[in-house]
């Protein structure tokens, strides 16, 4: 559970006085990040795609600048690690302390970002508790990597090593990073052997640098190491600009970047549900930790960590309205300019690109790639919530010409006789258009490009209809508040349309569920929890709504763990298949949204408890993907944020019932809080320019909202507010 604690200021999320190298350490800033392991040591091999891997180092600007960097200490000719010297670990959010001893010589460990230049410090602070102190050693050792964070398990072959006094320069590729270490290191070594700091360029495993103290001196130097760079040109001009850096500020810096954000974002209490509570916490920092501004012009946040530690717009879509409820209006405005920036302008077959559409990935180099089915459906509703949540119609008007065209690639995807939206077929597309130019293949096999990627889902996948409506539905009203009705009333009769025939036409009543997709005009009976979606979209009856809910309950989709990708009884289960078996924690949020969106609150409360104890279990990490058949990760990242992200909205959306709509100057409110709830609290939801707090004591429910407009609160059985800069409502809950 987190806490704070006195010395660093921030959060302590957990501390261990065993080492634990199976664990992984998250430190991020907004433009850099270090992952490590419960050893206090910069290792931490993961099982991926079938091989296991080293996933720890450095990355900054987008760029993974090291893939190990190791340190050891103690005396001439006898050192050891620092995973069998552990003493103690205190992870923060952040910020990583640890104390190693080895025989009578005691060593301090401080890792943490440094935001400008970004990069990452540890500060290495040896002392001997012995009546004669003798000569000690330390060592360090970095393993370049240098290649965008997009490109997996992709470095180049030849490195280029440059020393300047105590700061060295390994380039590759156009990429570079800089090592700086206080006090200047009396040696250097190249793949183990020594090295005399003269320029070299050619094959690199790693360089290495040693610190002799030869005093007898029981409290020795400080040492202040810092891996730090990324584009090779930006670095170059950073390290002009970096000749005496006040490191000083560095830990202040980091956590006014926290500490700062989080004074501003709601309060949550909730007597009655502690681990709830707890889990918000965790979840809010956790978002914070992905947030990421490597250039300028790119503003997002990371997907996650090891591996998809860049922008990917499908993520991003995710994530975006959890950032909207931490009441950050203006990072979400930022990451939508980022990625309309991209939008495609023609087509781009080499990179998977349609006319209007949006891009899949992004990350400095630069890289982007284009080729999915359902990315470009979530930016109009995004843009939409944004509206909503700020009543601010600037934006909206900005990207209207945006808009346009992702409502003109919409209708080029529709299937012209029955209107349902085509998925599948881009990456066919991509390889058939890069066929000839390189002999290299893209590498991606997938038949499919929705989230479920690696499962054939063609022509026709159901949450594609549900984002595609979802996508109508936003243009529409997003036309019809700049008072362009012709447009809004096209939008909205064209999904009304879809939104009459999809519960018709995905029926699979022998399941009392909705089918997976329909390809060739045939119905898919799959059981996935992506129909799920078309619940919470309010696009079933009620009474239907339920028997999808209660029928996605059942043990063959539902574990003790979370809801499987597809149900156990089907003869392609396989619960290692990524697609095809295994348990997302997307999957139980959805499973959550829905059933609260048709009264099934005992069974969304138990979705959302379940994510919550995920949280909390893995100390405020959130895995991708577990085991179909057992609670255990599985080919997964440690931590996604699609995995906590909708937890944080469903908090506020479903339970709290929060649904902003400021554009007409009204905030809605239905909330589905327990009856055993006799006291709850939200405050400081920032909504319109002001602030909204919530208040449930016994059966009745206290809002009170003040900002610069006037806003009129609305609640479940009809009661209205005055409009007013400071609207005041009360009303009975659980009638």
């Amino acid at each position: 559970m987190s806490s704070r604690h006195g010395s660093p200021g921030l959060d302590l999320l957990w501390e261990s006085r065993t080492a634990e190298p199976e664990q992984p350490v998250l430190l991020s800033g907004p433009r850099s990040e270090a992952i490590l392991s419960g050893s206090g040591e910069f290792t931490w091999p993961r099982e991926c795609r079938g091989a296991r891997a080293e996933w720890a180092g450095v990355s900054a600007d987008g760029i993974r600048l090291v893939a190990g960097w190791r340190v050891r200490f103690g005396r001439p000719g006898a050192l050891d690690g620092l995973e069998p010297t552990l003493q103690r670990l205190r992870v923060y959010r952040g910020l990583a302390e640890s104390e190693h001893a080895w025989e009578q010589l005691h060593l301090r460990q401080r890792v943490y970002p440094v935001l400008s230049p970004p990069g990452v410090a540890r500060e290495l602070e040896l002392s001997s508790a012995g009546p004669e102190a003798g000569p000690a050693v330390v060592e360090c050792a970095i393993e370049p990597f240098l290649a965008p964070l997009l490109l997996e398990g992709v470095k180049p072959y030849e490195y280029t090593l440059e020393l300047e006094g105590s700061r060295l320069l390994v380039s590759a590729a156009g990429s570079a990073l800089y090592f700086d270490a206080s006090p200047c290191p009396t040696g250097w070594t190249r793949d183990g052997s020594a090295w005399d700091g003269g320029r070299y360029r050619g094959e690199l495993r790693e360089v290495g640098a040693i610190w002799n103290f030869e005093s007898g001196a029981s409290q020795l130097p400080r040492l202040h190491l810092e891996v730090w760079g990324g584009l090779e040109r930006n670095a170059i001009a950073a390290a002009e600009r970096r000749r005496s850096p006040d490191r000083s500020k560095d830990p202040a810096a980091l956590e006014a970047y926290y500490r700062d954000w989080e004074a501003l974002t709601p309060e949550l209490s909730l007597p009655e549900a502690p681990q709830l509570e707890a889990a918000y916490r965790l979840a809010r920092g956790a978002l914070r930790s992905l947030y990421y501004a490597p250039l300028r012009g790119l503003t997002g946040l990371r997907a996650g960590y090891p591996w998809y530690s860049a922008l990917w717009c499908r993520d991003l879509a995710w994530m975006l309205p959890a950032v909207l409820w931490m009441g950050d209006a203006g990072w979400t405005e930022r990451s939508l300019r980022s990625v309309f920036d991209f939008q495609a302008p023609v087509r781009i077959p080499i990179l998977g690109a349609e006319t209007g559409e949006l891009p899949m990935q992004l990350s400095p180099g630069p890289v982007f790639l284009y080729g999915t089915s359902d990315t470009t459906l979530y930016y109009p509703g995004i843009v939409r919530r944004h509206l909503d949540h700020t009543g601010d119609p600037r934006l909206s008007r900005e990207l209207r010409p945006a808009l346009g065209k992702v409502g003109t690639w919409l209708a080029a995807r529709q299937d012209p006789a029955t209107g349902w939206i085509r998925n599948g077929g881009e990456v066919a597309a991509i390889n058939a258009a890069t066929e000839g130019l390189t002999g290299v293949r893209f590498g991606i096999d997938s038949v499919d490009t929705t989230i479920w990627d690696s499962a054939d889902r063609r022509d026709h996948a159901i949450d594609v209809q549900v984002l595609g409506i979802d996508a109508l539905r936003s243009l529409g009203e997003l036309e019809g508040h700049a008072g362009h009705r012709d447009a809004a009333t096209a939008a909205a009769q064209a999904a009304r349309k879809l939104e009459v025939e999809l519960p018709r036409a995905y029926d699979w009543p022998e399941e009392r569920y909705l089918a997976d997709s329909i390809r060739g005009g045939t119905v898919v009976q799959a059981l996935r929890p992506n129909a799920l979606r078309a619940v919470a979209a309010g696009l079933l009856s009620v009474p239907h709504g339920r028997a999808v809910v209660r029928r996605a309950a059942e043990e063959d989709l539902s574990t003790p763990w979370g809801v499987r990708t597809l149900s156990s009884r089907d003869a392609r289960y396989d619960p290692l298949a990524y697609h095809e078996g295994q348990v997302w924690p997307i999957a139980t949020a959805w499973a959550a949204e829905a059933a609260l969106a048709v009264g099934e609150r005992e069974l969304g409360l138990g979705y959302l408890e379940l994510l919550a104890r995920t949280l909390l279990a893995e100390r405020g990490y959130a895995n991708e993907c577990y085991r179909g058949d057992r609670p255990e990760p599985w080919n997964s990242c440690f931590l996604l944020g699609m995995s906590f992200a909708p937890f944080l909205s469903l908090l506020f959306e479903r339970l709290w019932g929060i649904d902003p709509e400021l554009g007409a100057s009204t905030i809605h409110l239905r909330p589905d809080l327990p009856q055993g709830w006799g006291t709850a609290s939200l405050r400081g939801v920032r909504l319109g320019g002001g602030r909204l707090d919530l208040r449930r004591e016994g059966n009745r429910l206290e809002a009170e909202y003040s900002g610069p407009s006037p806003v009129m609160l609305t609640g479940p059985g009809g009661e209205t507010s005055a409009a007013s800069r400071s609207a005041r409502l009360s009303f009975v809950v659980d009638r």
